[in-house]
């Protein structure tokens, strides 16, 4: 009896251990020790209950492992698109037509709310509404500039105040258009509209033929984010481009293929967006406009993969990822690290994938 339990457990503690660290099939009864050195001992007179044959499954490959590590980086699409968002935010702000004089003001600048609102407050008490704006105008990109995108609204709402006192038409149109793109950034693309249809008609009324067109651009962006792309459409190619070309503005007209680009990719039309794409990049390489150049890289390599043409893609990702490092954008190049990495792991070049999700962990925690 001793001899049958003393087997029976031997058995079953080999197996428990096998399933650990052995991936091929363990035979139940063997004479000799498992050259892995986890078995030792086994009574082949043993009949006991259990198949003779225990199949083990394999130990994970470097790819699946891989391929569940890009799988959980998933869901942070959405806050690297989100980042770059806010950069477009940034790149869109306009300063006042009195800002040398405020920045000269502001410097040191104050470091608290309490001082902020009382240089405002000495200001607001002179009823020197010009400087008022001004300030203001820069109090708000500063809490932007602090992620604080909320408390800027009401501060630029308060700055608008002021312009209209000061009947400034410039900084009023100003105040309108930062407005606008904030209101974009926080989704709250209705009154987004308003502001920046206000800003159109302030443009029209003072002749400006490229505020205009850049104008209709933003306000094409937002009837997209608003899934009015045929209006969207319109707005750039009917509107926009046309006072583009009547201005000789090339890099204007950049920005609105580029932006026309983008709407047809929120429509899942990626050979239009390819097709505007390529004339956006022609034409910012012909007159060598640089700052939109790695975007435009990227979206064509964006079209390319969802189209499953990995090879374009991939050689469009490596040059707008050079592209990105001269610009220094390091959010695009965490977009575009990681998908060259999803596309390795596609194509099993398991070294190639690895490294770059070790760049992507070490730009991703630099950044976030």
């Amino acid at each position: 009896m001793t001899k049958t339990y003393n087997a029976i457990k031997l058995t079953f503690l080999s197996i428990s251990v096998l399933g650990t660290f052995i991936a091929a099939p363990v035979l139940a009864q063997q004479k000799t020790p498992d050259p892995s050195g986890y078995i030792l001992k086994y009574d082949t007179e043993f009949e006991g209950i259990g198949p003779k044959v225990y199949l083990l499954p394999p130990p994970r490959s470097r790819a699946e492992q891989l391929q569940d590590s890009y799988m959980e980086i998933v869901g942070f699409q959405d806050s690297i698109q989100r980042a770059l968002q806010y950069l477009r935010l940034i790149e869109a702000w306009k300063n006042t037509s009195n800002n040398a004089n405020v920045l000269q003001l502001l410097t040191p600048a104050p470091k608290t709310t309490a001082e902020w609102n009382s240089l405002v407050a000495d200001y607001t008490d002179q009823k020197n509404y010009a400087m008022t704006t001004g300030i203001l105008n820069e109090y708000a990109k500063m809490r932007i500039l602090h992620k604080e995108t909320s408390q800027a609204v009401g501060i630029l709402e308060s700055a608008l105040q002021q312009a209209i006192l000061q009947q400034h038409t410039q900084d009023v149109g100003v105040i309108q258009s930062n407005l606008s793109s904030l209101l974009v950034y926080n989704k709250n693309y209705i009154e987004a509209g308003t502001y920046e249809e206000a800003y159109y008609n302030q443009a029209v009324t003072n002749k400006s033929i490229v505020d205009q067109a850049g104008s209709l651009v933003k306000i094409a962006l937002i009837q997209a984010y608003d899934k009015d792309y045929k209006s969207a459409e319109n707005t750039i190619i009917r509107k926009a481009v046309p006072l583009f070309n009547k201005a000789k503005s090339y890099e204007g007209k950049t920005i609105a293929w580029l932006i026309l680009a983008e709407i047809y990719q929120m429509q899942n039309k990626h050979t239009e967006a390819q097709w505007f794409l390529i004339q956006a990049r022609d034409l910012a390489m012909d007159k060598d406009f640089k700052n939109d150049l790695a975007e435009i890289e990227y979206m064509l390599a964006s079209s390319k993969y969802i189209q499953n043409n990995l090879s374009i893609s991939k050689k469009e990702l490596n040059t707008a990822f050079e592209l990105a490092k001269k610009e220094d954008n390091r959010y695009l190049q965490l977009a575009i690290v990681e998908k060259l990495g999803r596309i390795n792991l596609q194509e099993n070049k398991i070294d190639e994938a690895e490294k770059q999700l070790t760049t992507y962990w070490t730009i991703r925690k630099e950044l976030f």
